[in-house]
């Protein structure tokens, strides 16, 4: 049995920068939710690890926002080919701000999916 989610995904695909203790790596997110996102990237991450998320969100074809910048902990890595990999990171010490906007985005997500 899979455990039930705490928040729902939404696919989202938006560039992404990783900043890892020892690199920076570029990424593009595969979904979103209020409590974190999948990413995919080309190379792995130790899970645990504490990251620091940039990303710019688009709301549409003319509207994008300020790049946003999150913290994280990578909670799993999988290898997807040689040369990408797929990592889930889930928010951590993120600010009433920022939750905030992360909450705005993804009401904006739900409404265009018909929740």
């Amino acid at each position: 049995m899979t455990p039930q989610r705490a928040y729902p995904r939404f696919a989202l695909e938006v560039d992404a920068e990783i900043r890892a203790p020892d690199r920076v790596l570029p990424a593009r997110t595969n979904n979103v939710s209020r409590g974190g996102l999948c990413f995919l990237a080309a190379e792995p991450l130790v899970v645990g690890t504490a990251v620091d998320l940039t990303l710019a969100l688009v709301f549409d074809a003319d509207t994008h926002s300020e790049p946003l910048a999150l913290r994280a902990r990578i909670v799993w890595c999988t290898r997807m080919t040689d040369r990408r990999y797929q990592i889930g990171a889930a928010f951590v010490q993120t600010t009433g701000e920022q939750r905030a906007y992360v909450n705005l985005f993804i009401d904006f997500l739900a409404r265009g999916q018909g929740s």
